[in-house]
């Protein structure tokens, strides 16, 4: 169960990233012309996907390091025994 939650906490996290980066992409490409006025908002939005993304990214990676070594010590005691 914690790998399939580790797992899902990654993948929320890179559509998060992912999306911070359009956005990002975007805010440069809208520049110049009529969207100058939206770029406050498009960057406030892109920094707190990129920053959401990357912290549900990196608690996901951790569960995932985390469970995986308590199931190779639990598997290393239970054989030593």
């Amino acid at each position: 169960m914690r790998s399939g939650f580790a797992a899902g906490l990654m993948g929320i996290g890179g559509i998060l990233i992912s999306f911070g980066t359009v956005i990002v992409v975007l805010a440069l490409l809208g520049r110049r012309g009529d969207t100058r006025t939206e770029l406050p908002a498009m960057i406030t939005v892109a920094a707190g996907s990129l920053v959401v993304g990357a912290v549900l990214f990196g608690t996901g990676y951790l569960l995932g390091r985390l469970g995986r070594n308590s199931d190779q010590s639990a598997r290393s005691e239970r054989g030593s025994a």
